[in-house]
């Protein structure tokens, strides 16, 4: 049957609203069946308006389930893409730097130095050494080991203060000044303590030797008095600090040494102190 227009639907509404006007100004004028007629028509009015409201109820509801389903339910090719580098790199210029994790450790890089820090730190304390010369001041966490990557070797450790020095694309040296420091690589496991240095050869670790603790972070400080020092030892900090490596004659590398080494002037004017006491050319 065809469908009645709107308009048609308008004209009889308007049409019943009339006679319903006469009806409610003349009751005794119309008859008993012309008033049911009447009434039928103004139920019908009013089950229309019910049932376009549950339809408007309905489709209002589902499109907010289509909005949910989009939300919460993955589509085909909808993945958030990954995180392609969860690293965030520091690196220091010919100063040192001063880095604080967000656990609370401390990380001084020595110039020319650079590490990579886990982006989800707090839950994963992992760091790599990429180059040059770190100082690590480790907060205490049990449940949260720090690990630092280096060269494929790794150091393991819960609260400590330790360097390392990547020495080249496989090997490292590393100076522990206070605590316990697990080295872990082809060679096996090696737990150094306060006061212990030791290097590898091949990602294997060598003899772990004895060293005063403060060679691991003498160069912390903007001056350094150093007292009776052996030359040698002098020049080892000296080159893992400003990664040179250092010429010279002849020298005695026992010739002990007490001198003031000014970390807020150059490399050059320190060494010219340096030769003048020692008598060396040192360069």
């Amino acid at each position: 049957m065809p469908r009645k227009s709107k308009r048609n639907n308008d004209t009889n509404g308007k049409s019943s609203d009339e006679q319903w006007l006469k009806a409610w100004q003349a009751p005794e004028a119309m008859g008993a069946q012309k008033k049911q007629t009447l009434l039928n028509s103004i139920n019908d009015r009013l089950d229309n308006k019910r049932r376009r409201k549950k339809q408007l109820f309905f489709i209002g509801l589902s499109a907010a389930a289509a909005i949910l389903v989009a939300i919460f339910i993955k589509l085909p090719g909808s993945d958030s893409p990954e995180i392609t580098n969860p690293w965030q790199e520091v690196a220091s210029a010919d100063s040192a730097k001063e880095i604080k994790l967000l656990d609370g450790s401390v990380v001084w890089l020595a110039p020319y130095s650079s590490v990579k820090v886990y982006t989800d730190f707090l839950n994963q304390r992992k760091t790599e050494l990429l180059k040059g010369t770190v100082f690590f001041s480790v907060a205490k966490d049990a449940q949260h080991p720090f690990i630092i990557g280096v060269n494929r070797q790794q150091v393991t450790v819960l609260g400590t203060a330790f360097t390392i020095r990547r020495l080249d694309s496989v090997d490292l040296q590393l100076t522990v000044k206070e605590g316990k420091v697990a080295l872990n690589n082809a060679g096996g496991h090696t737990l150094l303590t306060a006061g212990q240095q030791v290097v590898t050869a091949q990602s294997v670790t060598q003899q772990v030797l004895p060293v005063n603790p403060a060679a691991a972070d003498w160069w912390l400080q903007q001056q350094i008095r150093l007292h009776n020092i052996p030359l040698e030892e002098l020049l080892n900090r000296i080159e893992t600090y400003y990664q040179v490596k250092l010429t010279h004659g002849a020298i005695d590398r026992e010739y002990k040494v007490t001198l003031t080494w000014d970390l807020t002037i150059s490399l050059q004017e320190n060494l010219k102190v340096l030769n003048t006491l020692t008598g060396f050319n040192i360069h």
